[in-house]
């Protein structure tokens, strides 16, 4: 009980208040031709179906499971 009296007390977990939250999707891909070969990752976001942000890196010989992690690490440091 102690604990959870806790968590309630955070403010980073207060409830957000009742204004309106915008939601951003990103969308994340990466590829490489050849596997490894040259590569790259993109990511597109979107906000109420509109393409907001587009972001696009080479990252060198690697594998198509590197490129495609490197988009969604792109995207979080993004967002």
């Amino acid at each position: 009980m102690d604990r959870l009296r806790v968590l309630r007390q955070d403010p980073l977990l207060a409830p957000v208040s009742s204004q309106k939250i915008s939601k951003i999707t990103a969308y994340v891909d990466g590829a490489a031709r050849g596997n490894p070969g040259p590569a790259a990752a993109g990511v597109v976001f979107l906000k109420d179906e509109k393409t907001v942000k587009t972001l696009s890196v080479p990252i060198g010989n690697n594998t198509n499971n590197v490129a495609e992690y490197c988009a969604l690490i792109l995207a979080m440091q993004a967002a």
